[in-house]
């Protein structure tokens, strides 16, 4: 059985350049009238999700992949090709969740536009990730960006709504449940795979997917020796990669349950702050609100 994996967790390693924070004041007009904004989500391959964005005339998808931490957006260059921008001086190193090293080179755009509103002078990369051939070959919206606002993730809905930090719907504070974020490493909290008292740092990530006659899973990457995994009733999937599907497992903090996921394991030796991730499978049952300015993460299960 063909298996691909998508791990798009990335990381700043070293490097002279650090991208500079970004001051969406400054950068959008009349900021102060600035609420929300919905964007429109698309599901390249019916999994990864994409949005439109317009620069200089050209509309370009990029992928929103909250597990990059490196930079505003990312571009390819051919999606450059009609693009005026201005190159910064100085690159640095990335590691990504499989331990593939990138050199990242970065430059100014004047002007991006999403869905009417328009932000100005973002420090932007370029992207030289190679994809699978069943995914477009496109950039990627990445945390950097995304960290500014408060927002909210609905695959249901097919919606990605950016809120001004602070503001969060009654409705969600009132219903939904509530998960405290660690402020580092960003968008992880310390849980438990239910009936296991091991403790794991677990990750949120869209960019984490698994592709399998369109089934899309999250992942646990524990060493196999773990006291959970020996533990663990599993089918092995495809003998030479070692993968093994888990299925109808529930994630606890101790207060909040996130249920019903299946999960992939997967063996690996790289360096690693996070231990599962939850990804595609995750989003596509629960819609989530981040709330980046009180580091809270709200989730209400699809009915």
């Amino acid at each position: 059985m063909r298996i691909i994996l998508i791990f798009t967790v990335s990381f700043f390693l070293c490097g002279c350049y650090s991208v500079p924070k970004y001051d969406l004041e400054k950068s959008i007009a009349n900021y102060e009238e600035f609420t929300s904004l919905e964007i429109p989500l698309y599901f390249d391959a019916g999994i990864y999700p994409f949005i439109y964005v317009n620069i200089q005339g050209n509309k370009i998808p990029v992928h929103v992949d909250i597990g990059d931490e490196t930079g505003n957006f990312s571009f390819k260059e051919k999606s450059l090709e009609n693009i005026k921008y201005q190159t910064v001086g100085g690159k640095n190193l990335s590691m990504s969740f499989n331990g593939l090293i990138k050199s990242n080179e970065y430059f100014t755009i004047n002007e991006i536009e999403i869905e009417g509103m328009k932000f100005k002078n973002l420090v932007c990369k370029k992207d030289k990730a190679n994809l699978p051939n069943y995914l477009m070959d496109i950039g990627a919206m990445g945390f950097n960006f995304l960290k500014e606002f408060n927002f909210q993730i609905d695959y249901k809905n097919k919606l990605l709504i950016l809120y001004k930090k602070g503001l969060i719907p009654d409705y969600i504070i009132n219903y939904w449940t509530k998960i405290i974020l660690n402020e580092k490493p960003a968008l992880t909290f310390n849980g438990y795979i239910q009936g296991y008292n091991e403790k794991f740092q677990i990750g949120i990530d869209t960019g984490t997917i698994m592709l399998d006659k369109e089934m899309v899973k999250n992942l646990i990457r524990v060493p196999l020796e773990s006291g959970f995994v020996s533990k663990q009733k599993s089918e092995f999937l495809d003998n030479e990669s070692k993968l093994r599907v888990l299925k109808d497992l529930s994630i606890t903090n101790g207060n909040s349950l996130i249920d019903g996921l299946d999960f992939l394991l997967y063996e690996t030796k790289q360096p690693k702050d996070r231990d599962i991730f939850l990804g595609g499978d995750f989003f596509f049952k629960y819609n989530t609100f981040f709330d980046n300015k009180n580091n809270i993460l709200y989730i209400s299960k699809y009915r």
